[in-house]
């Protein structure tokens, strides 16, 4: 099964109509899709994209799956997401998702940088509710990757975080899917 697939599964199972959702990188739109799906039209699901590329992929696929209004589209960068989501929100999202390094079929120039990914990563940890879940899958085999994963590994273990890697990763060039819950 591959790592999105399982993130979505253990998501899945969590995540209820009503409930609120972020999809911290929207990229293509596929997790903001999946997200949607799940809270329904009493939910609501907050995405973010620094390129206007990805929000308008992500706008594209909700609009052709009749569920862009139950989305908040925020092309903003990740690290702003404290900034962007009402402080009330703080500990009443439910799931919470990071697909890490560049947008598939864009620009591989830009990527996620370790810096505004652990402010994100701080951020979205204070959004959680208790029984809530971030899925973050970390790819470390594009320039940057490596080191933005040692920067996340070394940050979780710092904070003492409960976590999960479910996967055995085969090489160091495989990416990894944290779960990372308020334990």
């Amino acid at each position: 099964m591959r790592l999105v697939e399982q993130a979505h599964k253990e998501i899945g199972s969590i995540l209820s109509l009503g409930d609120q959702a972020i999809d911290a990188t929207a990229g293509n739109g596929y997790d903001t899709l999946f997200l949607a799906q799940k809270v329904g039209v009493d939910g609501r699901v907050f995405a973010f994209d620094l390129q206007q590329e990805g929000i308008i992929k992500t706008t594209n696929l909700l609009k052709e799956n009749n569920l862009f209004s139950q989305v908040t589209l925020f092309q903003k960068c990740h690290s702003k997401l404290s900034m962007a989501i009402l402080p009330e929100l703080k500990g009443r999202i439910q799931a919470i998702t990071f697909n890490l390094g560049y947008l598939p079929g864009g620009n591989k120039e830009i990527i996620t940088r370790p810096e505004s990914t652990l402010s994100a990563l701080q951020s979205a940890y204070d959004y959680l509710s208790n029984d809530g879940i971030i899925s973050l899958i970390a790819y470390r085999g594009h320039s940057g990757g490596q080191i933005e994963y040692e920067k996340i590994k070394k940050f979780i273990s710092e904070k003492n975080w409960s976590f999960r890697c479910p996967k055995e990763n085969l090489s160091e060039k495989s990416p990894v899917l944290y779960l990372i819950d308020k334990g």
